[in-house]
């Protein structure tokens, strides 16, 4: 029993540690709002995901909001930490991305 649970526990131990490096280094390459805003505008969920590197903090509606990351606004001098990705309800692909300090 022991034997056939340790393989388990590897690959478990393996992936959760992938993970954690994933969320440390996740951000180092910022976007402007207008720069997030061209990137996502027409894709899908799957591609967002991908974008971001992880599931939104929460979602309202067709709204997804992620929290913690960096978006540089240079007019400003300042980053905006909170990124809402809105889904369109017709063909469920993004119309819209907005940006806001947090």
């Amino acid at each position: 029993m022991k034997r056939a649970l340790f393989p388990l526990f590897i690959l478990l131990a393996f992936w959760g540690t992938r993970a954690l490096a994933q969320d440390n280094y996740y951000g180092s390459a910022t976007y402007t709002p207008q720069q997030l805003h061209e990137l996502l505008v027409g894709q899908n969920r799957n591609t967002v995901l991908q974008t971001f590197g992880r599931m939104p903090n929460f979602i309202r509606g067709h709204d997804w909001f992620y929290e913690s990351v960096a978006v540089y606004v240079p007019e400003r001098d300042q980053y905006y930490t909170l990124a809402v990705v809105c889904f369109s309800q017709a063909d469920e692909r993004v119309w819209q991305v907005v940006c806001y300090p947090h």
